[in-house]
């Protein structure tokens, strides 16, 4: 996909400031062991001037074919004296190679095969994963733990439906809990419904942190803040801004859409929550619904359509109780 020029520095920062620090680490490992081995430092500068008499032999033109031999043994029996210094004092042969976050383009962001110049896996994915970045800077919630979640605030006490909310909770907290352990790109989706204040949002972020540490993309959106962006740049006829957005939103491997239902609806705000639900399910990638809407609700402000589509392709977590924040 094409992403913004913002994008594209941001990501291309990242990967010049991986590529230096690794020769950097490369270039500091090597002075202090040429400190402690000077032979390494003169085996160094033997081999230098092996390879400049090298080329000068080629560029004679003459027949030097004894003479390139006669090099290349002097060549081999340095580099076999280097690594002999190394591995005898512990260190392995390729120690003092720089150890580049990607081996296949060692921190370049392309590749050549067949001739041709590639953009190399490990960039598309840093591209990717700024994108999701820069779109979380649209929540000011930071992330929660599976740690912080608290079940002694949630009733021992059946509520009216014989419903007990802290076995029911106990049960949403393990399956969150083992969810996010578990979690794989095509791991199934999840609808969270429940009143105001039962600890859907804080879950659903505690589900992004362990997801993210798991080294898979998270984009966590409230559904009024991202509609809204939308829905201004489809308006402002900004249409390369609103399919970056929009393909962020596809792209990721979680996205966590909070707050469904208290945005202002508008035809095309259904369609887009529609949309953009149906393309992740359809190509196996989850999401996880936050609402404080009832199934009718849900119906009601969308679609049966869509709410059917959830139901077939999510887990579907009841959250029972009273608003936690106001016990707090």
């Amino acid at each position: 996909m094409a992403y913004s020029k913002q994008i594209y520095d941001i990501a291309t920062q990242k990967l010049n400031d991986r590529r230096n620090s690794a020769l950097n680490m490369a270039e500091y490992r090597k002075n202090k062991l040429y400190i402690q081995f000077p032979r390494l430092s003169e085996i160094d500068a033997e081999l230098s001037s092996v390879a400049v008499d090298t080329a000068k032999a080629v560029l004679s033109g003459k027949d030097v074919a004894t003479q390139l031999s006669s090099l290349k043994e002097i060549s081999l029996n340095l580099q076999n004296e280097y690594n002999e210094i190394l591995t005898s004092n512990g260190y392995e042969k390729n120690y003092l190679d720089p150890q580049f976050t990607c081996e296949k383009c060692f921190d370049t962001g392309y590749v050549e095969s067949n001739n041709k110049t590639l953009t190399c896996e490990c960039y598309k994915n840093l591209l990717s994963s700024t994108a999701c970045e820069q779109l979380n800077k649209i929540s000011p919630l930071s992330l929660s733990t599976f740690d912080s979640f608290n079940l002694d605030y949630y009733s021992e006490i059946p509520d009216e439906n014989g419903n007990v909310p802290y076995k029911r909770m106990s049960k949403i907290f393990d399956f969150c809990l083992d969810y996010a352990k578990n979690f794989k790109p095509d791991s199934k989706g999840i609808l969270m419904k429940g009143d105001t204040g039962l600890g859907k949002t804080h879950l659903s972020l505690a589900i992004a942190n362990e997801v993210i540490k798991n080294g898979y993309s998270v984009v966590y959106v409230s559904a009024p803040d991202i509609l809204s962006k939308l829905e201004r740049e489809h308006f402002s006829y900004d249409h390369s801004a609103e399919q970056e957005l929009m393909q962020s939103l596809i792209d990721c491997d979680l996205l966590i859409l909070d707050d469904l239902g208290t945005e202002f609806t508008t035809q095309f705000s259904s369609t887009s929550i529609y949309n953009l639900f149906n393309t992740r399910i359809n190509m196996g990638k989850p999401v996880i619904i936050n609402t404080n809407l009832t199934g009718a609700e849900l119906e009601k402000t969308y679609s049966q359509r869509f709410v059917s589509r959830v139901m077939a392709s999510c887990s579907v977590l009841d959250f029972i109780g009273q608003d936690i924040r106001a016990k707090i």
